[in-house]
């Protein structure tokens, strides 16, 4: 197909206005009379509320108001409603060091922070528990007011797991550690609310789903959701972190509401470290059957997931590892066995890859150890096993477009694997699937949808109005070469309004690398919409048939007639003088995933994003040192609407999972956070970035809007394995647990030599 603006390489919109600190994020906006909110937090891991004094903070001079759980409706809240139980505000007890207790607002914020030092409270201490295993046991401290600590069992099978290993000649099991991880966005979350006298909210947040925060934030006021409006503060940054509501959004509209102020609140890092959502810590045991010649027969999979103090993400993002598991590898009988466990630590989100990072570690360090002990290569033992396209899998999902094997070969030829390679120099691999196009799992609902309008101004330029939210990944970019290629304008033309409640349609939001699959489609119906509009104008202005017209270059134009034709804003004008409307909605819900069934576990995502890493790495024998040289990214997105984009994904996303393969670990002590800043926390910076090669493997999706599915997601998951696997291929070392420090490194090396 024969595009002007989809495939070509377009700077993101707004990048000048952030490359010259024009740009305005949350803390640059300040409304007239504004105050400044601060939150004191707990500083226990487990204790119950004794007593809280607020006198002396409220008669602090510039307190304009101090709230606790007692002014507020005392509403719990999680992403799934039936197991929420979280208040924003701790009512009778704290659970984790971080939690919140109560709020200040006044006029700056050094008079907030000495407010928070004059509240007295009474706590009495209780035992906490900060292992899974140990809060399993009968006898652990009690964590909630249930008879134990798990939060939930999920069991999930699909084909016949003990007909699966019986036609194994060989049987694997390996168990690997993965931890606690934060998502080290530069800007840390905040919220801006404001109550007006008739009782209406409007809050400025750091949210990926203004939509679906909206319904979330009136509950917990316990208002008509009609009465909020939310508004998307432009964002750095947010990899599933702003996912759902924090408690700092409906901290910030009770404040304003006690107040009669606007309230602005703001985390400190330290504050962001301890208390926003982390990646779930997990221990994943394999058990895994493989036929003579290399095949997969069955998958049996144990975890056990930290779910934290509180309920959030933890069962979802546990429960789809049971559907994971047949999406990457072609296994016709899988099982999942699963706890999700109450600890008294911060408690887990979403986070790029929503539980695929922790299950592809796993799954690919195992494969490569499968390879070696049954003498194969593991690039052969990887193309043996890959799923197909126009194939269905063992948990009903249908497989649409795959371009795997293409990935697998592309990644391991570039990055030269089968060559001589020097001393304690290794090349591995590993590959991987994720949703390129949302699911109807996730929120427990049946659809998978977003809402769009297209209108045309008198000056033949479009204006798009969408839900979707861009945090920093482009989807305005996106959603504007969409509406430019339909329309025959220059991304020049477009203008994107996005993520206002009050003016933009409904749209789930920004997660599962949905917004270029769902939110495109949305918006490529509305540009469809105005463009047989103007055809129907075009048509009697210009005296031919609307099948005989074409639209470009900003010009409708009889076919192989250019000189008979009428540009667009000649059009638009006419349009509008005679009561020819130029708008149009577009509408798009998934109708390909199967329901979801909450019982079975059955169901899944309209399109997968598949992909293969190969990193070489130099191991220092004497320090335990990695070093990655090279990391080659083959990536299956369908159709790449905007590469520079897509490349851009990639390569922030393989930096991100070098720094969960090496470096990044939340380290706790009794449940203190002992790295809560940059400095202590190792996350990779510039000299950590390899030579980087992408590739990008267009398999062009039936569905998808110009063939194209997400890849927002995808590029982190496989390099942690990929990062392992080398290790293992330069000097013999097997590492289980992430991350991959030198200390581990040399630990296995002394016990190699032993």
């Amino acid at each position: 197909m024969d595009c002007s603006t989809i495939g070509k390489r377009v700077p993101q919109l707004g990048s000048l206005e952030k490359a010259t600190g024009e740009a305005i994020y949350l803390p640059d906006i300040k409304l007239p009379g504004m105050l400044y909110g601060k939150i004191l937090r707990s500083p226990h891991p487990h204790a119950r509320i004794v007593h809280v004094n607020t006198e002396k903070a409220e008669r602090l001079k510039g307190v304009k108001g101090v709230i606790t759980a007692k002014d507020t409706p005392m509403i719990r809240f999680c992403i799934i409603p039936q197991l929420a139980n979280k208040p924003p505000l701790a009512v009778d007890k704290v659970r984790f060091i971080g939690d919140e207790i109560a709020a200040v607002a006044a006029e700056d914020e050094d008079t907030s922070e000495e407010a928070l030092d004059l509240i007295a409270i009474d706590y009495e201490e209780l035992p906490a528990v900060f292992d899974p295993v140990e809060a399993m046991k009968p006898k652990a401290p009690k964590i909630h007011e249930e008879e134990h600590n798990i939060a939930a069992h999920i069991v999930r099978e699909f084909g016949n797991i003990e007909s699966g290993f019986k036609e194994a000649q060989y049987i694997f099991e390996d168990e690997f550690v993965l931890p606690g991880v934060t998502h080290c966005c530069l800007e840390t979350r905040g919220c801006l609310a404001s109550v007006s006298r008739s009782g209406r909210v409007t809050v400025w947040s750091t949210t990926q789903t203004s939509h679906t925060l909206r319904p979330r934030l009136a509950h917990v006021l316990g208002i008509p959701v009609g009465n909020v409006r939310v508004i998307l503060a432009r964002m750095g940054g947010g990899f599933g972190s702003r996912l759902d509501m924090d408690s700092i959004d409906p901290i910030a509209v009770f404040l304003s509401k006690k107040t009669g102020r606007p309230v602005r609140l703001i985390n400190t890092r330290d504050e962001e470290f301890v208390s926003s959502r982390i990646r779930y810590p997990m221990t994943i045991h394999l058990k895994t059957g493989m036929r003579k010649e290399g095949t997969i027969s069955a998958l049996e999979t144990r975890v056990i997931t930290d779910n934290g103090a509180y309920n959030n993400q933890g069962t979802s993002v546990t429960g789809g590892i049971g559907t994971k598991i047949t999406y990457l590898w072609a296994i016709p009988n899988t099982k999942l066995d699963a706890y999700v466990v109450y600890t008294n630590k911060p408690f887990g989100g979403a986070f790029r890859g929503y539980g695929n990072p922790q299950l592809t570690f796993a799954l690919e360090s195992q494969m490569d150890i499968i390879a070696k002990k049954l003498g194969l290569d593991p690039v052969e033992i990887r193309l043996k096993n890959v799923n197909k396209p126009n194939t269905t899998v063992a948990s009903r999902s249908n497989i649409s477009s795959c371009g795997l094997t293409e990935c697998i070969r592309e990644a391991a030829q570039i990055v030269g694997r089968g060559k001589t390679k020097e001393k304690n120099r290794g090349i591995g691999i590993a590959c991987l699937m994720h949703t390129g196009g949302g699911t109807k799992v996730f929120f427990g609902g049946n659809t998978n949808y977003s809402d769009s309008y297209v209108k045309m101004t008198q000056g033949g330029t479009a204006e798009i109005l969408t839900g979707a939210c861009d945090l920093g990944q482009g989807s305005d970019t996106v959603m504007a070469q969409i509406a430019a290629e339909v329309l025959g304008l220059s991304i020049e033309d477009v203008h994107v309004i996005s993520a206002d409640t009050e003016t933009t349609p409904q749209c789930l939001g920004a997660w599962a690398s949905r917004q270029t699959y769902v939110g495109g489609n949305a918006v490529l119906r509305a540009s469809e919409g105005v463009k047989r509009q103007l055809f129907k104008a075009a048509a009697d202005l210009l005296e031919a048939d609307w099948k005989d017209l074409e639209l470009k270059d900003r010009r409708v134009s009889v076919k192989g007639l250019p000189e008979r034709g009428v540009n667009l804003g000649e059009l638009a004008s006419y349009c509008y003088q005679n009561g020819i409307p130029l708008a149009s909605r577009g509408f798009w819900d998934d109708p390909v995933s199967p329901k979801p069934d909450p019982v079975t576990g059955f169901g899944g995502s309209p399109t997968f994003a598949f992909g293969a890493q190969a990193v070489e790495v130099e191991v220092d024998r004497q320090t335990g040192q990695v070093r990655i040289l090279k990391c080659i990214a083959a990536h299956d997105l369908g159709k790449a609407i905007n590469p520079m984009a897509a490349e851009g994904q990639i390569e922030g996303s393989v930096l991100q999972g070098i720094g969960y393969a090496l470096m990044e670990e939340m380290v706790w002590d009794e449940g203190v956070l002992l790295n809560p800043n940059f400095q202590d926390y190792r996350a990779p910076f510039i000299w950590d970035v390899p030579e980087m090669k992408t590739i990008l493997i267009e398999s062009n999706d039936p569905d998808g809007p110009f063939g194209a599915k997400g890849i927002g997601e995808a590029p982190l998951i496989p390099t942690a394995a990929a990062v392992a696997n080398a290790i293992y291929d330069a000097v013999g070392v097997r590492v289980r647990e992430l991350p991959i420090t030198p200390g581990k490194i040399l630990r296995h090396l002394r016990n190699q030599k032993e």
